[in-house]
């Protein structure tokens, strides 16, 4: 009764809450995060290895069944399943709901890193992560050229472009697919290695050892010191075509070693790597970037820092005639599920009040609905804010239904 009897008494007062209500939860809604979706924290671990060459029978056995058994005792997990692919074992460990990701993430790599030394020589190391359903695509674009060809726009889009949309803030990383990758191969000659009496794990070795880029210790002169580094990396195709591999006669061990050059046994082209994927964009060879957002990024600002970055990018490469067409926007998807959510939400005000005014026949009890319920709904915005949470689809679809319960 003390609110009610201060609203009649005072109607300017309460007039001017009303008015910070509405301004307050305009302030409130402009600063939260718009999202599609609302945040939400699956405690999911995954473990990755690359194994180059393998099958997926020797993946599943030398690989994934290890590290499975390893991190199989780690305290919370649900369920942990394990998928062999042609190279590559991906191990999924589920932790039970409420479970700290970050403190099961340590644990899991705790238990990989004791277990590496088991796994084969040839496998790369493994990359332990945690799932996250937040850092997702929000942004794919397709980028094409008029005078480049797909090597040389792949260089220059590698090498210029998408870390420019990876420095967007609120953006976790950019990917790149697509388009020919250089690649320097070598094609031995079988009669050739046969007659030197060499092998192509010989020639592997040699050919590794020969491109290393490696420190030389220190000089010292004086009060001076000098780091010293030895570079012997290939800068040239010549200079892999003419690097000198050593043949030992296993006939006369104590003979003297031949030199070879490399290409005596090879031939050695510079060329693109073989293609596993494609992308197209209409029928015609594309370069895709996708752009990831952090998990506290907000996808409709990334939407409009990547317009104008594209813009730029445009006008920068206006020689190279690069056409840029977005093929994925989810900003545009969470514009146009807000704006339907936001006509209900208007639309349910509206009802509300009609069907009190067709019920009561009363246009002063009409109107402080129609006027309460806005007033409600700015001040919740408030909240929202206060308590971290996101303009999304579920919190307006509460909104929504909490419409008709505030008036009963």
């Amino acid at each position: 009764m003390g609110l009610t009897k201060a609203a009649i008494a005072r109607p300017i007062f309460i007039f001017m809450l009303m008015a910070a209500a509405f301004l307050m939860g305009t302030l409130a809604y402009r600063g939260m995060r718009l999202e599609l979706n609302p945040d939400v924290n699956f405690p999911v671990v995954t473990v990755t290895t690359v194994y180059p060459g393998a099958g997926p029978e020797e993946i599943n056995n030398l690989v994934s069944r290890k590290i499975e058994e390893a991190i199989s005792g780690v305290t919370g997990i649900r369920e942990l399943t394990s998928t062999s692919f042609e190279g590559v074992s991906s191990v999924v460990a589920q932790f039970e709901i409420g479970t700290d990701v970050n403190i099961a993430l340590n644990d899991v790599r705790t238990k990989v890193d004791g277990v590496t030394n088991a796994l084969p020589e040839d496998a790369l190391k493994p990359t332990v992560g945690k799932f996250d359903a937040s850092s997702q695509a929000v942004l794919v674009m397709s980028l094409n050229s008029r005078t480049l060809t797909s090597q040389q726009l792949r260089d220059l889009i590698d090498e210029k472009i998408v870390d420019r949309f990876a420095q967007i803030p609120g953006v976790a990383s950019a990917n790149l697919q697509g388009g020919d990758v250089r690649e320097i191969q070598v094609q031995f000659k079988r009669d050739k290695l046969v007659s030197y009496g060499l092998g192509i794990a010989d020639v592997q070795r040699q050919i590794a050892a020969s491109s290393i880029n490696m420190p030389g210790g220190r000089v010292v002169n004086g009060d001076q010191e000098y780091t010293v580094r030895v570079p012997a990396q290939f800068e040239t195709l010549d200079d892999v075509r003419n690097m000198v591999l050593t043949v030992s006669n296993p006939q006369n061990p104590m003979g003297k070693a031949q030199k070879v050059r490399l290409v005596d046994v090879a031939d050695v082209t510079d060329t693109v790597e073989e293609r596993t994927s494609y992308s197209r964009l209409n029928g015609s060879d594309t370069i895709v970037i996708s752009v990831n957002k952090a998990r506290d990024g907000n996808a409709v600002e990334i939407a409009k820092a990547a317009d104008n970055l594209i813009e730029e990018i445009k006008k920068e490469y206006a020689a190279e005639g690069i056409t840029v067409v977005k093929t994925f926007e989810q900003a545009e998807q969470i514009k146009d599920a807000l704006k339907d959510l936001n006509f209900d939400l208007t639309f349910a005000v509206i009802l509300v009040a009609s069907i009190v005014f067709l019920f009561l026949h009363d246009l002063r009890g009409t109107i402080i609905v129609a006027i309460a319920i806005p007033t409600s709904i700015f001040a919740t915005f408030i909240s929202l804010n206060l308590f971290g949470f996101t303009i999304n689809n579920m919190t307006m679809l509460a909104l929504t239904l909490a419409v008709g319960v505030l008036v009963d």
